[in-house]
């Protein structure tokens, strides 16, 4: 089962910094809460199991990332270029300033052509922090390169790449200029460098036109072109591969795979085959394993990319997102356990950077809380309960409802504390998070969601309708465009998540075979859903349906379900448990005991949590 493509995440953090009105624990008794915006003070430290215990807001930022309210903010295109300015707009404060060279970012060195050392170091540096998509951190490398030696073509060549668009951002309109600037500074310095570097110089320089004219997809194509051939002449640089590939996948960001998950779409026929080729030669190239995590996490066969997967980290260990970037393949493999674990030095990596640098704009505001999202999101597959609370009580820390307006996908941040509460938490906990507020619909609507299945488990049936009639209401009568145009397919997650309140309230009462119906209804909308990592939906629906399969009394079509579950998402410990118990229900005692191992293995959490009736 192919679970489909729609779109890169495009999460959103904190910055540089002031308060949140969140502490540690205020979550449990009154709820998701959001920031307010106050006066500055240093960064927050992480709790010892590595969720934040409080984030930071520049209260500068918001004018930046939020900018005119008379923009129209319908587009995720124009959503995504606001946070992309507000990067630039960061590092052009920093101004003349060193950076700082960061001892934990690896070895992995590009020799350039340079007079200076140091300049060689940052010239590292910010391709290290390029292929760890820390673009603006990469750009301030590249720039203080080029003051040490302002003969070095590559430094500019740096600057020129960083200030492109990448995979999970257009190219901001206000950079256009400098890049340009900077690809003519290493156009004209190219001729006392080596021919590789005029090479990769003159590839790039084709990214960029004089012509304004010129559409940005022709620009990107015409790079793409032009890095083809350098790739065909260079085929044993990994770092040339890489970079070809990444010029592929901004041709057609996010859409490479047709619908059965094993064809590459023809725009991007050569993108695998290039990163297969870069890994063949360097197989812990860092850019390699990234951009090969990215471009095969949504197809049929994630798993090849695992044992490449295992070592990324170490390569740029101080990289959140480098760090983070293996549970992207863990997650769809089933590798809960260490999917929790990635993203929780991930988040550790990211704060101890956030409080060194305090940066604005697209990172801290997209990469960082991406993480924490994560974090949750694999705890709460796995059953780790107490893990998955805990980072769903801090999780709304990390971001501001400004932005949350303005980015939809960040509302998917924002809802997921209440998916975490009703899959583990008591109704009376759940009954008693407080109302979020009309600003942000989609949160709005889970947190009914949330409230009915707390109801339901109570046994109140007719609360549990109030609440699922108010998400009807909602979806009938919100403008849900420029949240579904920023990649959010919000009525039809409303829609799904009245059919499982519906399941639920029918389970409750006794009626499995209406149950089994209603949960029908919520798989079939489940599967028409685009991929997303974490995905949009927060579990498997076919676990439910298999629950009340096995209420009815249908143990082999409850098998069947919870395999096709676990096929969604394998290791699954709520699935595995369902799996169990259909077998037993049938004696299969040998297939029940195999399944009851693999249990064990995947189940973080208490056993005692997982039963028939939060499946």
């Amino acid at each position: 089962m192919v679970r489909k493509h729609f779109g890169r995440v495009l999460m959103v953090g904190t910055a540089a910094f002031t308060t949140l009105a969140i502490e540690p624990g205020d979550a449990d008794a009154h709820g998701p809460q959001h920031a307010v915006v106050p006066a500055a003070e240093p960064p927050a430290a992480s709790d010892a199991d590595g969720t934040p215990s409080g984030l930071l807001i520049p209260a500068h930022l918001l004018a930046a990332v939020c900018g005119d309210p008379a923009v129209d903010r319908n587009s995720g295109f124009k959503q995504r270029l606001q946070l992309a300015k507000a990067s630039s707009d960061q590092v052009n404060a920093y101004g003349a300033a060193p950076p700082p060279l960061f001892e934990n970012l690896g070895d992995d060195s590009f020799a350039i052509t340079t007079s200076s050392d140091e300049a060689q170091r940052y010239f590292d540096q910010g391709l290290r922090l390029a292929y760890a998509f820390n673009h603006p951190e990469a750009l301030r490398a590249f720039r203080y390169a080029e003051t040490l030696d302002p003969k070095c073509a590559m430094c500019a060549w740096g600057q020129a790449y960083v200030l492109g668009p990448n995979i999970n951002a257009p190219m901001d309109p206000s950079a256009i200029g400098p890049a340009r600037e900077a690809a003519d500074r290493a156009m004209a310095m190219r001729g006392g460098t080596g021919a590789l570097e005029q090479a990769l110089i003159e590839a790039l320089d084709s990214r960029y036109s004089p012509d304004p004219e010129l559409e940005r997809a022709v620009l990107n194509q015409a790079y793409a072109d032009a890095m083809a051939e350098v790739a065909d002449a260079h085929a044993r640089s990994a770092t040339v591969q890489s970079l070809y590939a990444d010029a592929l996948m901004n041709v057609s960001p996010w859409n490479y795979w047709e619908e059965d998950g094993k064809t590459l779409k023809p725009p991007v026929a050569n993108l695998v085959r290039t990163l297969e080729t870069a890994l063949a030669n360097e197989p812990r190239h860092p850019y390699a394993i990234h951009l090969y995590i990215h471009a095969v996490e949504a197809s049929q066969t994630p798993e090849r990319a695992e044992t490449h997967a295992d070592h990324l980290a170490a390569e740029i260990p101080g990289a959140g997102h480098i760090v983070h970037m293996p549970s992207h393949i863990y997650f769809r493999i089933g590798r809960l356990r260490d999917s929790i674990a990635a993203n929780r030095d991930a988040v550790a990596a990211d704060e101890a950077y956030l409080a060194q640098v305090s940066p604005d704009g697209l990172y801290p505001y997209s990469y960082y809380p991406h993480n924490v999202h994560f974090l949750l999101e694999s705890a709460r597959m796995a059953g780790d309960g107490a893990t998955a609370v805990a980072t769903a009580e801090k999780l709304p820390a990390t971001t501001i409802d400004d932005v949350s307006a303005m980015l939809p996908r960040v509302q998917l941040i924002d809802a997921a504390p209440y998916f975490a509460h009703a899959q583990f938490s008591e109704p009376k906990t759940i009954l008693a998070l407080n109302d979020p507020g009309d600003r942000l619909p989609y949160v709005k609507a889970m947190w009914h969601y949330a409230r009915a299945v707390a109801y339901a488990a109570g046994g109140d049936a007719d609360a549990a309708r109030s609440e699922a009639d108010a998400i009807d209401a909602m979806r009938e009568g919100v403008d849900w465009t420029g949240i579904v145009e920023g990649g959010v397919p919000a009525p039809q997650l409303l829609e799904l998540a009245g059919h499982v309140i519906d399941g639920r309230i029918q389970q409750a009462a006794g009626d499995y075979r209406g149950a089994v119906a209603a949960f029908e209804e919520a798989v079939a909308i489940e599967d028409a859903l685009p991929y997303l990592e974490p995905p949009y939906w927060y579990y498997p629906v076919r676990q439910s349906l298999g629950a009340a399969l096995l209420q009815a009394d249908r143990p082999a079509e409850a098998e069947t379900a919870f395999k096709a579950a676990l096929e969604q998402f394998p290791n699954n410990a709520w699935s595995l448990y369902g799996l169990k118990e259909a077998q037993e229900a049938q004696n299969l005692t040998a297939a029940a005991a195999e399944t009851e191992e693999k249990l064990k293995g995947a189940l973080v959490g208490d056993m005692a949590e997982v039963d028939l009736a939060r499946l």
